[in-house]
């Protein structure tokens, strides 16, 4: 890590051997890929996302949607909700009521299990649309052409714009140069790093 840059808050600082390096807390980043640990060092510098106990992040663990509107949540400032989630299956005093009752009340989400699993397009539909809430210019990448991807025609109708616009902005990319894999999960590694494109980029 020597020389990378790292991140402390809003703040971008050298990363020298690790000591001002968020990321370097988690075992299972220490050794990760550029990406990836730069990604969540951004991430977790930020305080958008945070390790799943106090020397894990968990980078392989699939994101599911309570996790992604969490982050989503924080993301735009921690807003006050008008009512708490309505929903049975969110308790009143979890860390994700209050971004739940933030997603359905701004058409983010649409309440599905907060501890179901995001595909890969449906991620990318949950981005375009707090986009979208946030007044963010979603025009770049209409003209995108993803019809050159083999799996297109596996991507939901709902899901085309979002792969338009997030592939056309940059902050998607495909699995492999041929493949979306729309159907696929993410992981929370792959969340954090088309997160920090969409920070910088968008």
């Amino acid at each position: 890590l020597v020389g990378r840059d790292s991140y402390i808050g809003s703040s971008k600082v050298p990363a020298i051997g690790g000591e001002y390096c968020p990321a370097d807390q988690f075992v299972d980043i220490r050794n990760s890929i550029p990406m990836i640990h730069e990604a969540v060092d951004y991430m977790v510098g930020m305080g958008y996302m945070n390790g799943m106990d106090a020397s894990h992040f968990g980078p392989n663990l699939e994101l599911n949607r309570a996790m992604m509107v969490t982050i989503l949540y924080r993301i735009a400032g921690s807003p006050a909700v008008e009512a708490d989630s309505t929903f049975a299956d969110v308790p009143a005093d979890v860390f994700y009521t209050a971004p739940v009752a933030w997603a359905v009340e701004n058409g983010i989400s649409d309440g599905s299990p907060p501890g179901a699993s995001v595909t890969r397009q449906q991620l990318v539909t949950l981005l375009y649309r707090y986009a979208v809430l946030m007044g963010y210019d979603v025009s770049v990448g209409e003209d995108t052409n993803i019809l050159s991807y083999d799996d297109i025609f596996s991507v939901s109708e709902y899901a085309i714009p979002a792969f338009q616009w997030a592939c056309g902005a940059g902050v998607v990319n495909g699995t492999t140069e041929s493949t979306l894999s729309p159907l696929g999960t993410a992981t929370r590694a792959q969340f954090a790093v088309m997160l920090q494109r969409f920070c910088e980029k968008v």
